[in-house]
């Protein structure tokens, strides 16, 4: 029996019995797997836990981060920091996404009906669209703030003749959506003011554009704040080979940034998406059009419209044009006027939306999984980590690859531009209550957390230049020049307590195991490991005479281009093989360089023999094999 047969009695139910069962299939996505690959998600998901775990005993965090202000991105926080400290990390971020994706179902359902209560089997597309590339992509303070934003409109549009008091309220929640994101609120402010105007009448438009302004001063002064904190910030290193994205490339990524997942899906919601601008469109200049569908609808089609033709990347953002379609494709569809529908089809449409609603969240099962698929060897690692003790030291991750697949186009993949290994080591260093050695941490306006001075000086590599080294054609293609990235890459690992690298293939593996790491966990692609040192046993003869134990060398320790250690002096112990033994410890293994230098009086020095011309040694050190043979010396 279908909703237009069924008696005036079950049709009172029916509504609410839809939405529930929508609720559970959108929040059952979020459990299929044990964690959904995201990009920036790892990064929320650590701060979120540092901030619930920064004061406890033996933590790490107070030595290496202050806790910021965070007044411009605080929507996820509130959602997941509850559930974080209750049921740990992994168990409170399903929790979390299962809210949040609820939150911008049920704002787009509000919505809906404030505009037109006729209209509210529209509701049901809210469920399958609350999963929207943005959250994909891990901004989740950014989703938060878009959910929280249709409540706000939903709000104004029911203020249809607005009062002091209403404004003020009005006011209030928009504030609350910046605090939540400050680009959020901005698109929420953009589509407000054109609402206003188009509802107000022609000759009041001036007097309603200066109410809005008043209602969005303290939202204002949130992005101002947070411009003000986070200027110069730097072009993400990440994404400068799109410093000229194409328009053509924007508009290719477009589908699948409008509908996540399969393509022939995304073509059939994006077809979907621009039919309703363009009725948008046409109905705009139509005087029996409802004033929020004209005001809403430009603001739907503008933001579509920034989502091809706006820059690709600003200062601190990358993908910047592709955050205003999530809100642009909610908007549009809210205003498509399905009341209008004649006789048999107004009849049968809410049975036709769930059908539709839930076939599209029955198929994002499967998805997920796929996306689960890009990188399972890392995933296994973070079920690892619950079994084992925590660290409470310091990791270097190092991502040697976007997924875990031998090949991946992350433009024409089921969710453009995710690279869900990038930021997957700061998600080992939640599970393993640990710090990583990158994390997001520019401005306190943004992010949670500030970095302290380091006080032990441990070497970071360099992030721009390594980050393009290995997402380059040479890295791929090249084995000397991939080895060579990843020897130094290795030795900047000797200095912190674990590393953990991700997207190996097994020459890469060899390389950590030569190099002296020893696996903590190991699973294919993925490496969870500690440095163990070697030692050099660095021989030479002694002098003639007995000169005490002073007359050492000094030495300089390097592998590749980076220096480890300069001007360490050790003593000499003589054995009975006659030779005169420096023991270097620690040291790392495989191919190591190192410049022994002795003074003389006149003011010159000596170095070995053997050495090459530019008096170094360059030996592969390993646990069972140490020696390096210092010939005798002569002058430079």
């Amino acid at each position: 029996m279908g909703y237009a047969a069924a008696t005036p009695g079950i049709r009172r139910w029916l509504p609410g019995i839809a939405l529930t069962l929508l609720s559970l299939l959108l929040a059952g996505t979020m459990w299929v797997v044990p964690y959904l690959p995201t990009n920036d998600g790892p990064e929320w998901v650590f701060a979120t836990h540092t901030e619930n775990h920064y004061s406890d005993p033996g933590s790490p965090h107070q030595d290496t981060f202050v806790l910021a202000s965070q007044f411009a991105s605080r929507g996820f926080a509130p959602l997941y920091g509850p559930f974080d400290a209750w049921l740990g990390w992994e168990r409170g971020l399903q929790v979390a996404l299962s809210l949040t994706t609820l939150l911008t179902a049920w704002g787009f359902v509000a919505l809906v009906r404030e505009i037109d209560r006729k209209r509210w089997a529209l509701g049901f597309l809210g469920f399958p669209l609350a999963l929207t590339w943005a959250l994909y992509m891990g901004l989740w303070p950014f989703v938060v703030s878009t959910a929280v934003g249709l409540f706000v409109l939903a709000f104004a549009v029911r203020l249809r003749e607005p009062t002091w008091k209403g404004r003020a309220l009005l006011s209030l929640l928009l504030l609350v959506n910046a605090i939540a994101h400050v680009f959020g609120a901005v698109l929420t402010g953009g589509a407000l003011l054109l609402l206003s105007v188009a509802r107000a009448p022609r000759g009041k438009r001036a007097k309603e554009l200066a109410y809005v302004v008043l209602i969005g001063l303290p939202a204002a002064g949130i992005l101002v704040a947070c411009l003000a904190v986070s200027r110069n910030l730097p072009l993400a290193p990440f994404a400068r080979d799109f410093d000229r994205f194409p328009w053509a490339l924007a508009a290719a990524l477009l589908p699948r940034t409008i509908a996540p997942g399969p393509f022939a899906r995304a073509v059939v919601v994006t077809t979907v998406v621009f039919v309703a601008a363009i009725v948008a469109i046409v109905r705009a200049s139509k005087a029996d059009t409802l004033a929020a569908d004209r005001g809403l609808g430009i603001a739907a089609v503008l933001l579509l419209l920034l989502g091809i033709f706006a820059p690709f990347q600003i200062p601190g953002w990358q993908a910047f044009s592709q955050r205003f379609v999530p809100f642009g494709v909610l908007l549009v569809l809210a205003v498509v006027p399905i009341e209008r529908l004649a006789g048999r089809a107004r009849r049968l449409a809410p049975g036709v939306l769930f059908t539709l609603a839930a076939v599209w969240l029955g198929f994002t099962y499967p998805f997920h999984r796929r996306l689960a698929a890009l990188c399972p060897d890392a995933i296994a690692g973070l079920s690892a980590a619950a079994a084992s003790p925590p660290l409470h030291g310091t990791i270097l991750p190092v991502t040697l690859a976007l997924t875990e697949l031998p090949e991946y186009d992350r433009i024409h993949a089921e969710v453009p531009l995710l690279a869900p290994l990038v930021h997957m080591g700061t998600l080992y260093a939640t599970a393993h209550g640990a710090v990583p050695a990158y994390t997001f941490a520019s401005t306190p306006a943004i992010y949670p957390l500030m970095l302290r001075p380091r006080p032990d000086h441990r070497p970071l590599p360099e992030l721009e230049h390594y980050t393009k080294a290995l997402s380059s054609p040479e890295f791929r293609h090249d084995q000397g020049f991939r080895l060579e990235t990843e020897n130094e890459l290795a030795t900047f690992g000797v200095f912190y307590d674990e590393v953990a690298v991700f997207g190996a293939v097994p020459v890469d593996l060899a390389l950590w195991h030569d190099r002296g790491y020893v696996a903590d966990w190991q699973q294919g692609t993925a490496l969870f490991a500690h440095f163990e040192p070697c030692t050099i046993d660095f021989t030479t003869q002694p002098p003639a005479t007995d000169t005490g134990s002073d007359w050492g060398p000094t030495f300089d320790l390097r592998v590749g281009r980076i220096g480890l250690a300069s001007g360490v002096r050790v003593p000499p112990v003589v054995r009975k093989d006659g030779m005169a033994h420096f023991k270097l410890t620690p040291a790392p293994c495989g191919l190591v360089t190192v410049h022994a230098q002795w003074p003389t009086a006149d003011g010159h020095a000596t170095r070995c023999a053997n050495a090459n011309p530019e008096g170094n040694l360059v030996t592969t050190i390993s646990r069972t094999a140490h020696r390096m043979l210092c010939d005798a010396r002569r002058g430079l």
